[in-house]
Formats: C-alpha cells, structure tokens, sequence
C-alpha cells in the first residue's frame, strides 16, 4: 500500500463494508424522503386531505350513535355525496378509530402508512435475496440496501401518494394478502380472508389457490371471510341487510366508471367505446381473457418457486377486473416495479423505468377534462399497465435464470 499525495494512507473497503455505507445512505435518503413528503403534505393541508379516513371515521361514528352506517355523507367543500363503502365487517376492523381524537387518528394511519410500505419492502428484498437471479444478497446490509431503493421507488410513485394523501385503507388490505403467504402453512389464507371481508377484491385469490390446488388456503380465506361476514351480519344485521342486499349493487356510490380516475379494464372499454355503447359483454370477455392469463402466469411462477411474484400477478389481476380501480389500488403495479427493480438483466430493468415512468407520471391530467389526443393516450397508460404487468410476469428473465 502506498500513500498518496498527501501522505495519507488509503483505507481499502471491502465488498461487505460498501453495502453497509450504501445501504446505511440509502435508509437515510428514505427516511429523509418519507419526512419531507409528511411536511409536504402537511403545508398543504386543507379540506380533504385524509379524506376517505374522515368518511371512514364519520360514518362509523354516525352508525355508533344509532345511525345507518351507509346514510352518512361527507361535507366537503368540492366534493360532494361520499360515503362508507366497504362491507360492515370493515367498519368493525376500523372502529379504533372512534376511540381517539381525528388528528391522533391521522397521524398513527400516516405512521402505520409509511411503516407497512416498509414493510412490504423489506418482504420483497427479503424473498428476493433467496431466488436465483436477483440483486439482494443474502445479508441482513444487502437487505436493507434493496429495501431503502424498492421504498424510494414505491413512495414517489402517485399510487402511494393518493394513498397517503386521502388516508386510504388500500395499503393495509394490500399488505394483509400480500403477507399471507409468509404464515405457517396451516394458517395461509387467514389473512386474505380477513382482507376480502374488508375490502372484496382480495376474493380474487381463490380461484388462485383452487386453480394451483392450494385447497387448504382456498377452504381457509373462503371459511374466515365467510365466518367475518358472519359474525358481522349477528352483530350489525340491518347495516349488513343493507350492503350486501342494496349498497352493493349501487355502483354509483363508488365513482363513475368512464372516470379518468378509474383504472380498471372497464373504465378503459367504457371511455373507448363511443358513447352509449354497451361494455358489459366486452368487458366480461376482456376480463374473463386477462384473468385466465394472469391465473396461468401465476401458477407458472409458483411452480418455478416464485411464489412471492405469483401473489403480486394476482393482487394486480384485481385492478385490472375490479369495476372501479382507483389510482391507490394500483399499489399492486407499485409494488411489481419494486420486484422487477431487484431482478438482474436489461428486461427487467428496462421494465422497472416504464412501469415508474408510468406510475411517477399519474399527475399528468385530471378528472372529467377535454384532453389533447396525445394526453388522452397518456392518460390510459396506468390503466394498461397491468397488461404489461401480467403479460411479462413477475420475472422476465425465469426461464434463462441457471440455479
């Protein structure tokens, strides 16, 4: 070892020590960016930020003091008619709520926010460090670097931004399906049931699990989804006549569907099609053709022991088929971009800078605007996202990957 001009000598770092200087300045980065979004936000307050946490709370508190659970509108200077509209069972997981004051209720949903997406993170770089072809290493350092990277990229795409900024529940019913699998055999399933009977979309992973004989967790998310319903309908009976019998089927109450907001397959076919066409039939085919691709690239990838990919087909299938998508149920495509960042090769990466393009580029129009034909097209990107999402797969380059 020689000195250098100035009579020092070097200090060799080695490999393992890097990842630990990097993966420490990448927590800060994140970290600092979480802050700095919280204060962002927070300058801006206003009527309506946390919005949907303020109907969530409203109407429970409504239906407490003896009130229908789905009569209560939220006052809001510009937006105007919005109600709870989730299942009954969803008002009892977020009944904590009534307890504590709004403000203290916004903070712990921003903190629990912020620490799930974390969380969801650190289970990608965590699986992703086990499989052959990835990134992350197999070190608690190379973990944590791959985490702080996949949360800079989630955070900052506007599916987590719209999250954050109406105080939605879409992360945390995200996270319970997605987590599922990490459970003891016995017990996968129970999660996503608990997350379909707060939020319905979750159902669409049964089909999943009988399709890849996966009958245990089949017969489990189904029998706690039904037992939660249940309980619910014992507990609640006329707020549960109520949603499953006439609320359910109001599909108003949740937003039009030609929304350029909405961007599910059907807002896409219901803003293509001329006016007054009918989409029931082409959208049933369209979403009946996806789902079966998506189910099939799903199974391909657990049987490759990608099981953590074949959950994220299959949460992303759902924002593709649902009715109404809005941009924060499109943290499934979030979170594939995150998964495909920590795959090695030039597709994947390739992938990963369109789907953040894409995703980043959300704010680019608004809701019921005369747009530009070129902004029209852009504004169907997210909506078609899904397609490039399940048409690739969770991992490009599987094939060619040699264990």
């Amino acid at each position: 070892m020689t000195r250098d001009d100035e009579g020092v000598l070097p200090v060799d770092v080695t490999p393992s020590q890097r990842v630990r200087i990097l993966a420490a300045a990448a927590t800060v980065i994140a970290l600092a960016a979480a802050v700095i979004l919280v204060l962002s936000m927070s300058a801006a307050a206003g009527p309506g930020l946390l919005g949907d946490l303020e109907i969530y709370r409203g109407a429970i508190s409504y239906a407490v003091g003896g009130g229908d659970l789905y009569e209560w509108v939220y006052q809001h200077p510009t937006v105007h008619g919005l109600g709870f509209t989730y299942p009954p069972f969803a008002a009892v997981a977020m009944s904590w709520l009534v307890l504590v004051p709004m403000f203290t209720a916004k903070v712990i949903w921003t903190v629990l926010t912020f620490a799930l997406a974390a969380a969801c993170c650190w289970l990608l770089a965590s699986q992703a460090s086990h499989l052959p072809g990835t990134r992350p290493a197999p070190t608690p350092e190379s973990r944590l670097l791959w985490t702080a990277l996949a949360a800079l990229l989630f955070i900052f795409g506007y599916p987590f931004l719209h999250n954050l900024a109406v105080g939605q529940a879409s992360l945390f019913v995200i996270g319970l399906a997605l987590f599922d699998h990490r459970l003891p055999r016995r017990w996968q399933g129970v999660l996503v049931g608990l997350a379909a009977a707060i939020k319905l979309t979750p159902l669409i992973f049964i089909p999943y699990y009988l399709i890849t004989r996966q009958w245990r967790q089949a017969a489990t998310s189904a029998g706690v989804f039904l037992a939660a319903t249940g309980l619910t309908w014992v507990l609640f009976p006329a707020a549960s006549a109520s949603y499953w019998f006439d609320k359910l089927w109001q599909t108003g109450r949740v937003g039009r569907t030609d929304s350029t907001v909405n961007k599910s397959l059907l807002g896409f076919l219901s803003r293509l099609l001329p006016d007054g066409a009918a989409t029931t039939i082409p959208w049933l085919v369209l979403a009946a053709a996806v789902a079966l691709f998506a189910y099939w690239r799903a199974s391909k990838a657990l049987a490759a022991g990608d099981e953590l990919g074949a959950v994220l087909l299959v949460g992303s299938l759902s924002v593709a088929v649902s009715p109404i998508s809005w941009p924060h149920h499109e943290l499934w495509l979030a979170l594939v971009a995150c998964w495909w960042l920590m795959q090695r090769g030039w597709l994947p990466s390739l992938l990963t800078a369109v789907l953040a393009v894409i995703l980043v580029g959300y704010p680019w129009y608004d809701d019921y605007v005369t747009m530009s034909p070129a902004l029209a097209i852009g504004v169907e990107l997210p909506a078609l996202a899904v397609l490039l999402v399940i048409g690739f797969g969770s991992r490009p380059r599987l094939a060619r990957v040699r264990r």
